[in-house]
C-alpha cells in the first residue's frame, strides 16, 4: 500500500504535529519512538491541488478561513522532515515564510526540498507584515493574493555556493530571464513610494520636510491618502533626531492624531549603533514606513562628497529597505544654488540620489511652495504647488506649478490691462508682467481664447497684434465681487464660480499661499495673509 493510501487509513488527532508510526495493517498509529511526522492538518492535504506553507497554526486558520488550503510544520526552528514531502507530490505550493532572517531561510530549505516533487513551486514574502496573519489584519485580501501569486516568479535553486553565500552571483539565461512574468510593483504611496524601498526627501533648509514626513507619517498610520496618493496603512517608525519632543508632540496633534494610532517616535539624537538597533526595531514592530530625519544625523560621514562612504553608508539602510519590506524615507538638505535639475542640487555626492528608488524634491519660491519626484518605479511628479493648512499644520496638493505661473500671470495681464488707456502689444505687456515669457504668452492666449481679452491688428510689420479687456470686463475689473481673486490658479470666471457653490468648484484653492500679483506690478499688497501663512512661506512651519 502507498504512503498516500496509508494516510487515508490514519485517524487524524487533530494535534500539532501528529506523530505516527505503523500499525502492523499498512496503516500508522500514534507513537513516540520510531515516529513517521506528517504536516498540520494532514487530510486536507491529500486531494487539493494547491497547498500554502504557512508558518504557525494562526496563518493555517487564517488562510483556511478564506477557502484556502494550508499546512505547517510549525516553526522555522523545526527541521523539515523528508517524511513531510509525502503529503505533497504533484501539487502546486506556495510557501509564505515570516519576514524575518529565519524565516526566508527556512522557506529556502523547504523549497530545495520539495521542488523535485512539486508541480509548480513559489516563495512569496507579502509586503508590509511579517506574516499571511498580519497582511490580512492589515487590509491584504484574496484577490491581492492572487495577484501577488501570479507575478510571483518560479522558485529555481541557485546552486550550491549561493545557497551557502548569499553574495554569489546568481546567473540566468536570457530566455528563462524573458519566461519570467512582470514583477509585480507593490505601493506605500501609491506610484511614488515602493514597498521595500528606499528615498530620499530633499529640500533646502526650513522649507518644510519634516512636515512633509510627519503628515505622511499620520497618512500611513491610519491608511488615509496623501497627496492625492493611496497609502498601505501599517506601523510607523518615525526617528525625529533634530527636533525637540514637544514640537514633534504639538505637530501630531495640530494634524488630528489622537495618540492611538502605531506610530512609534524617536525624538532625540541617535544612538551610536544606531543601525543595529534600527534593525532590532525593525523586527519588533515590523513597520511599513520608516522616516529618518535627517540622514547625516544618523549616519556618521566624514565625507559627504566622498562617493564611496555614502555608498556604504546607505547600503545597511537599503538592505534593510528590501528585506523587510518596509519603506525607508531619508530627510536630507539640498545644497543653496538653484540647478536645472533640481536632483542635482542633493547636497553631498551623487551616490545618495543614484542610491535611492525616488528623490523628492521640496522647493520654496516667494509665491510658492513646490513638490516634484525623480522614480526609479512609477510616475515622476511634476513640479506642483503644496497647499498649507495653517490650523492643521497639514498639506495637500494643489495644481502644476507651470499652471499657477499661468494663473496669475493672466490676472496680472488683466489688472494691467485695466489700468491702460489704449490697446497693448504682446511687448508691451510683456515689459510689464513678471514670470517666464513661455508663461506670459501661453496666459495671454487662453485670455483670448475665453473672450475675457480681444485681440486685434494684423499681426505684420507697421501693425502688430493689439490687445485690451473687452469691455464688459473692463467695467467691473474693479469691482471685488467680481473681480478674480488674483491667488486664484484659474484664470476664467469669477471668484464666485471658484467656491463651493459654483457649477466646477476646486479643492483647496483657498489655501494656496501665493502673494497678491500686484506687487510685481507696482501695486501696494492688499492681501490678508495670517500669521501662520507668513510663518509657512519664511520657513518656519
Amino acid at each position: 500500500m502507498c504512503i498516500r493510501d496509508s494516510y487515508k487509513k490514519v485517524r487524524y488527532t487533530g494535534k500539532r504535529f501528529a506523530q505516527f508510526q505503523p500499525d502492523g495493517q499498512g496503516g500508522w498509529k500514534p507513537g513516540i519512538s520510531g515516529v513517521h511526522k506528517v504536516l498540520y492538518d494532514l487530510p486536507k492535504l491529500l486531494d487539493a491541488d494547491r497547498v500554502f506553507y504557512v508558518e504557525g497554526e494562526k496563518d493555517v486558520h487564517n488562510a483556511e478561513a478564506r477557502g484556502l488550503v494550508a499546512t505547517t510544520k510549525g516553526s522555522s526552528r523545526e527541521p523539515w522532515f523528508p517524511d513531510f514531502s509525502e503529503a505533497l507530490p504533484g501539487k502546486h505550493i506556495i510557501i509564505i515564510p515570516d519576514a524575518d532572517k529565519p524565516g526566508r531561510e527556512d522557506a529556502q530549505r523547504i523549497a530545495a526540498a520539495v521542488q523535485s516533487i512539486a508541480t509548480s513551486l513559489k516563495v512569496l514574502e507579502l509586503p508590509g507584515a511579517k506574516d499571511l496573519s498580519e497582511w490580512f489584519e492589515r487590509g491584504g485580501t484574496l484577490e491581492l493574493l492572487e495577484e501577488l501569486i501570479s507575478n510571483a516568479p518560479e522558485w529555481k535553486p541557485t546552486g550550491e555556493r549561493s545557497q551557502t553565500a548569499q553574495n554569489g552571483f546568481r546567473l540566468a539565461s536570457l530566455r528563462d530571464l524573458m519566461l519570467e512574468p512582470e514583477e509585480h510593483v507593490s505601493w506605500l504611496l501609491a506610484n511614488k513610494l515602493p514597498t521595500g524601498g528606499l528615498s530620499v526627501l530633499s529640500a533646502k533648509p526650513k522649507v518644510g520636510k519634516s512636515t512633509f514626513a510627519r503628515c505622511l507619517s499620520l497618512a500611513v498610520a491610519t491608511g488615509e491618502s496623501f497627496l492625492d496618493c493611496a497609502t498601505t496603512k501599517g506601523p510607523v517608525i518615525y526617528l525625529a533626531l533634530k527636533e525637540k519632543r514637544g514640537e514633534v508632540r504639538r505637530h501630531f496633534v495640530d494634524l488630528g492624531a489622537t495618540g492611538d494610532e502605531e506610530i512609534h517616535i524617536h525624538a532625540a539624537s541617535a544612538p551610536r549603533d544606531a543601525m543595529l538597533e534600527l534593525y532590532e526595531l525593525t523586527k519588533q514592530f515590523h513597520p511599513t514606513l520608516i522616516v529618518i530625519d535627517p540622514l547625516f544625523k544618523f549616519v556618521r560621514i566624514r565625507d559627504e562628497k566622498a562617493y564611496s562612504e555614502v555608498c556604504n553608508a546607505l547600503e545597511p539602510l537599503l538592505t534593510l529597505a528590501r528585506e523587510s519590506g518596509a519603506h525607508v524615507l531619508l530627510t536630507h538638505h539640498s545644497g543653496k544654488m538653484e540647478r536645472a535639475d533640481a536632483t542635482d542640487g542633493i547636497l553631498g555626492s551623487t551616490a545618495i540620489f543614484g542610491g535611492v528608488d525616488s528623490a523628492i524634491i521640496l522647493k520654496k519660491s516667494d509665491r510658492y511652495r513646490t513638490v516634484l519626484s525623480s522614480q526609479r518605479y512609477g510616475t515622476d511628479w511634476a513640479e506642483t504647488v503644496l497647499n498649507f493648512d495653517a490650523s492643521e499644520r497639514s498639506l495637500s496638493l494643489g495644481v502644476q506649478r507651470s499652471e499657477a505661473e499661468a494663473g496669475r500671470i493672466g490676472e496680472a495681464i488683466v489688472t494691467y490691462l485695466a489700468s491702460c488707456d489704449e490697446l497693448q502689444t504682446r511687448v508691451q505687456i510683456e515689459s510689464h508682467i513678471e514670470g517666464r515669457t513661455k508663461h506670459k504668452r501661453t496666459a495671454l492666449k487662453v485670455l483670448c481664447e475665453d473672450g475675457r481679452v480681444s485681440e486685434s491688428g494684423a499681426g505684420a510689420k507697421g501693425d502688430p497684434l493689439r490687445y485690451g479687456l473687452n469691455s464688459s470686463l473692463n467695467q467691473t475689473a474693479n469691482d471685488p465681487k467680481t473681480c478674480v481673486d488674483s491667488c486664484s490658479h484659474v484664470y476664467t470666471g469669477t471668484r464666485e464660480q471658484q467656491s463651493e457653490n459654483g457649477t466646477e468648484p476646486r479643492i483647496n484653492a483657498s489655501d494656496i499661499v501665493v502673494p497678491d500679483v500686484s506687487r510685481g506690478i507696482g501695486n501696494e499688497d492688499t492681501s490678508e495673509e495670517t500669521s501662520e501663512d507668513l510663518a509657512f512661506l519664511e520657513g518656519k512651519l
